[in-house]
């Protein structure tokens, strides 16, 4: 197993599902402030390396890998800012934007929740998400977090539901 194959294919997991530049995702790696040692960590993950193929048994590994390298606080702690900073300047053009960006710091903060244990501490309120102007006169059935533009609104109490805010009128 090439080792420097299962680590670069850790990172550009991370970038593409977190719509990160890989060099972002190297640089947290190599400047986390808890050293990671990743030959080592490809070593000791070499359970992952299964599959029918080579391409399989790489992607693998390259995934359990970068589980590894986001549970480190010290990479949560470059790159779960600027997804939260995402979250702060979200365009509300489309509501799934933000419960994309919100998935996707959540994950990060489920692997990392001794330092990470809610928004607050990433600098995101969640009762004042960016939002367009949320008209009154709306059923208490649902919380409203955000609405965009097009009035999809993200709503229920864990804010992972979307529903027109025509639905909501009461």
């Amino acid at each position: 197993m090439d080792q420097n194959i299962v680590i670069e294919g850790a990172i550009k997991t991370i970038a593409e599902e977190y719509d990160f530049d890989v060099k972002i995702v190297r640089y947290a790696a190599s400047n986390s402030e808890v050293p990671m040692d990743l030959v080592k960590m490809v070593d000791e993950g070499i359970y992952c390396f299964r599959g029918p193929n080579d391409n399989i048994r790489y992607g693998n590994a390259s995934l359990c890998l970068s589980n590894k390298i986001l549970r480190n606080s010290g990479v949560a702690k470059i790159l779960l800012p600027l997804i939260c900073d995402r979250i702060n300047d979200w365009d509300r053009e489309n509501i799934e934007d933000l419960l994309s960006l919100l998935k996707k710091s959540i994950s990060i903060m489920e692997l990392n929740p001794d330092t990470y244990p809610g928004f607050e501490s990433c600098g995101i309120d969640p009762e004042n998400f960016p939002t367009e102007k949320i008209p009154d006169g709306l059923s208490d059935k649902h919380k409203v977090w955000a609405m965009d533009k097009k009035g999809m609104c993200l709503v229920g109490d864990e804010a992972d539901q979307l529903i027109h805010i025509d639905e909501l009128r009461g």
